[in-house]
C-alpha cells in the first residue's frame, strides 16, 4: 500500500516530493519544469529537453548514452513536451530496477542519480553550443513531429480551434512552435533556453520508488545548489476572456470526415461542479452527447467533452459527415440546455461519480500515474487525497451542475472541413 508523500523543499522554487509503494518494482523520478509559453521560445525549449536525453558530457553520442543505459539492466531516460494552459511543462523522467534485484548489491540507483544529473546539468556542448551532430538529429526531430501534426486530424482539430479560443494568450502557442519558429532554433540559442530553463524555470521533483532511497534527497540537494535560480512565476489558471460574438472558422482539407470542435467559456468557475458537468456531458460513454448525439441519432463518429480548467473552457468535438454537421451542431447546444434545466437523472451523477472514482483509483496502479497526481494537485494549487477529490465530486448537487451550466457561454466553433467523399477512398 502506498505511503503518505514525504515533500521537502531544496530552494529557488525546486520541490520534491517521494512516494513508496511496495507493489513496484522499478524506481521512477521526475522533473518537471514549467516555462511560460511565448512564441519566440516554445520551439526552442520543445528541442533543448530532448536534447538532454539524448548525450551528455559523459556520453557524448546518443549510442554511447545508450550503451550505458542497457549496462544499467535496461534503464530508461526520457523527456516529454506538453502545456497546460499558458504554461510549457518540460518533463526529463528516469526509470530503473529496484536495487534488490542487481546482481553483486550494486546499486542502480547511485548509477542512475550519476546519469539523469549528468544529463541534466552537463549536456554535450561546448563553447556556449550543443554538440552539433546531437542538435541536427534532434532539432529533424521537432521538425518532423510538427509536419505530421496535421496527419493527426483530431488533435490538428482540437489545437487549430485552441489557436482561435485563445488568441492574443499564450495557450494559442502550438505545442511544438512553428516550422519557421523550430527552424531558427540554433545549438547556440538551444543551449540559451537551457540556461535559462535551469536559471528561471520553477521545477518539481517526484520520486515514485517501492522503498525509501536515502541517497536521492542529499544528491538533489548537491547537484542544485551549484546552479544560481531566480524563478519566474507561472501561472497555471488564467482565465479567457468570452469573444463579444462566437467566432466561426472553417477549413477545408482534402479528408472525408469533418471535425467540429466547440468551445464553450464561463469567467466564474466553480472547478468541482465543472468536473461533474463535463462527465455529464461528454466524459462518459453514458454521456449525454455520447448517448443522444452519437448512439440514438446517429449524427457523429465520436462526441466528446473536456474540461480545460486553466481556461475555464469547455471543449466538445466529434467527427461529424459534412451533411449533418449544422443538425449536430444544435444537438450538441440541446444536451446543453438538458444541463441548464436540470433535466438528467440522479443516476447519472451517481454513475459519473463512479466512473471518476475509478479513474482516481487507476492512478494508483502505476508509477507515472501517481507522480501525475502530484503534478497535477501542485499545479492547481490543492493538497486534496485521491479520497478528498472523490468526496468533494461526490457533494455536488444538481442545483451547481444547472448554475454552472448556465454560466457557460458560446466562443467558438471550428470545423475542418471535408472536401472528399467516401468513394475517393481517403481516410479523415
Amino acid at each position: 500500500m502506498a505511503q503518505q508523500p514525504f515533500t521537502a523543499s531544496l530552494g529557488g522554487g525546486i520541490s520534491y516530493t517521494e512516494l513508496y509503494d511496495p507493489k513496484f518494482k522499478t524506481c521512477s523520478l521526475y522533473f518537471r519544469f514549467y516555462a511560460r509559453r511565448a512564441p519566440e521560445t516554445v520551439a526552442e525549449n520543445a528541442l533543448m529537453i530532448d536534447l538532454l536525453t539524448n548525450c551528455s558530457a559523459e556520453y557524448p553520442t546518443i549510442a554511447a548514452l545508450a550503451l550505458q543505459k542497457q549496462s544499467l539492466y535496461g534503464a530508461s531516460l526520457q523527456s516529454s513536451r506538453g502545456n497546460s494552459g499558458d504554461v510549457q511543462e518540460l518533463t526529463i523522467s528516469a526509470h530503473w530496477i529496484n536495487d534488490t534485484f542487481a546482481l553483486d548489491g550494486e546499486s542502480v540507483t547511485d548509477a542512475m542519480l550519476h546519469l539523469t544529473l549528468g544529463c541534466l546539468l552537463h549536456p554535450n556542448a561546448q563553447n556556449g553550443a550543443f554538440d552539433a551532430e546531437s542538435f541536427r538529429y534532434c532539432k529533424q526531430n521537432l521538425l518532423d513531429a510538427i509536419d505530421c501534426e496535421i496527419n493527426q486530424k483530431r488533435s490538428y482539430a482540437m489545437q487549430r480551434a485552441a489557436e482561435i479560443a485563445y488568441a492574443g494568450e499564450p495557450a494559442a502557442c502550438p505545442p511544438y512552435g512553428t516550422r519557421a519558429s523550430a527552424e531558427a532554433v540554433t545549438a547556440e540559442s538551444a543551449y540559451v533556453a537551457w540556461q535559462r530553463m535551469l536559471a528561471t524555470a520553477p521545477l518539481e521533483i517526484v520520486a515514485v520508488l517501492p522503498e525509501e532511497k536515502p541517497q536521492i534527497l542529499p544528491a538533489l540537494r548537491a547537484a542544485f545548489q551549484e546552479i544560481t535560480r531566480q524563478p519566474l512565476t507561472v501561472h497555471f489558471e488564467s482565465v479567457s476572456p468570452v469573444k463579444p460574438t462566437v467566432e466561426n472558422v472553417e477549413e477545408p482539407l482534402p479528408v472525408t470526415q469533418c471535425k467540429l470542435v466547440m468551445v464553450m467559456k464561463t469567467t466564474d468557475a466553480d472547478h468541482d461542479a465543472m468536473r461533474m458537468l463535463n462527465l455529464l456531458l461528454g466524459g462518459t460513454t453514458g454521456s449525454l452527447l455520447f448517448a443522444n448525439v452519437r448512439e440514438k441519432r446517429s449524427l457523429c463518429y465520436y462526441c466528446a467533452s473536456r474540461y480545460v480548467r486553466s481556461k475555464h473552457a469547455l471543449t466538445i468535438d466529434c467527427g461529424v459527415r459534412t451533411e449533418n454537421l449544422e443538425e449536430t451542431k444544435a444537438a450538441i447546444m440541446e444536451q446543453i440546455e438538458t444541463l441548464r434545466n436540470g433535466d438528467f437523472p440522479d443516476s447519472m451523477m451517481h454513475e459519473c461519480t463512479m466512473f471518476f472514482e475509478h479513474t482516481l483509483a487507476a492512478a494508483s496502479d502505476s508509477q507515472s500515474g501517481m507522480a501525475g497526481w502530484v503534478l497535477q494537485q501542485k499545479r492547481e494549487g490543492n493538497s486534496r487525497t485521491i479520497e478528498e477529490t472523490a468526496a468533494a465530486l461526490r457533494s455536488i448537487t444538481r442545483e451547481q451542475v444547472i448554475a454552472a451550466a448556465k454560466k457557460l457561454q458560446p466562443d467558438t466553433v471550428y470545423t475542418l472541413l471535408a472536401t472528399k467523399s467516401d468513394a475517393d477512398g481517403e481516410e479523415a
